[in-house]
């Protein structure tokens, strides 16, 4: 749609400066780099991975309902996703019992 000669002159010269800036930022990243290896800093994949945060740890509330053994919730859980969970799981309950009761009759 962007034909005109004003979008083509600003697309010609975005590529241009995408070329300059390109070059900068290479520039700078490879002092970094170079002051990285300087200082012993830079680690290596091995190393990284042995340092790797520990995941295997449980978490003390349950993925699906969210509450703990007390039928707590997290703080980090807001009133109305609360609110929500409480909502769905009523609902659950009622169509369960209308089931029921369907299936009796």
């Amino acid at each position: 749609m962007a034909k005109s000669l004003r979008s083509k002159w600003k697309r010609k010269m975005k590529a241009v400066k995408r070329v300059r800036y390109g070059e900068k930022e290479k520039a700078v990243l490879n002092k970094i780099l170079d002051a990285a290896k300087e200082a012993g800093t830079l680690k290596t994949g091995q190393d990284l991975k042995e340092d790797a945060m520990d995941t295997t740890a449980k978490s003390d509330h349950s993925h699906t309902s969210l509450k703990n053994q007390h039928g707590n919730y997290p703080k980090w859980v807001s009133k109305r996703k609360i609110a929500q969970i409480k909502k769905v799981k009523q609902k659950k309950k009622t169509t369960k019992k209308q089931n029921q009761r369907k299936s009796k009759v």
